[in-house]
């Protein structure tokens, strides 16, 4: 769930300037402040696996990693701020922008899943940058990849289970699964029973 917070349309600048100095995390939408909702624990734990397994294999490269502090230019007056992702540009240093986002990923939570799988991905796959995209799912190992070919063209792969390995070839990085929710335990999916028939007969 967002709030919009302005009614009057400012600039990326005077947003940048603005939200610096804040506690909670706003978005710039089409010159409209937006206060995002709050991220669950599992939400974070999450986040915080991702970006150590990612870090961990780029430290050493010209790519950063970049957490929910960053924001994304989808539009001269639109700025996400996606849940984590990789820079491979120059930012300056004192920028809250990222410069070239290879990689952009949201964790998907019940209240945003379906506003961030339709309108941020149309926003995201519009970045000429943009390498990868990935869904990752809260309630049970299940992530969804978006990547693009040599011909500029996305393709998708959702890919399940714990023992289930990314490879993002471009990055020169893989992600286990097991890796991404580890400390996460998920409920059982709920089976169908067949009734007996003798109790199929006394309806």
């Amino acid at each position: 769930m967002s709030i919009r917070v302005n009614q009057a349309p400012i600039t990326p600048e005077q947003f940048t300037a603005w939200v610096s100095g804040q506690e909670e995390r706003y978005e710039l939408v089409e010159g409209e402040v937006i206060l995002m909702a709050g991220a669950g624990r599992r939400h974070d734990r999450i986040v915080v696996n991702l970006t150590t397994a990612i870090h961990s294999q780029l430290r050493s490269g010209p790519c950063q990693t970049f957490t929910g502090d960053t924001y994304v230019a989808t539009s001269p007056t639109t700025r996400r701020m996606p849940d984590l992702g990789v820079d491979c540009g120059r930012p300056d240093e004192n920028s809250l922008t990222a410069d070239q986002p290879w990689l952009l990923v949201e964790v998907l939570s019940p209240t945003t899943s379906g506003f961030d799988v339709t309108v941020k991905l149309a926003e995201y796959q519009s970045l000429a940058a943009l390498e990868y995209i990935l869904f990752v799912d809260t309630e049970s190992p299940n992530v969804h990849l978006y990547l693009r070919g040599e011909d500029r063209r996305w393709t998708d792969v959702v890919v399940k289970g714990l023992d289930a390995i990314l490879t993002l070839e471009k990055l020169n990085a893989t992600l286990e699964l097991r890796e991404i929710y580890s400390g996460l335990e998920f409920r059982p999916r709920p089976t169908l029973v067949e009734l007996p028939p003798d109790i199929d007969e006394r309806k």
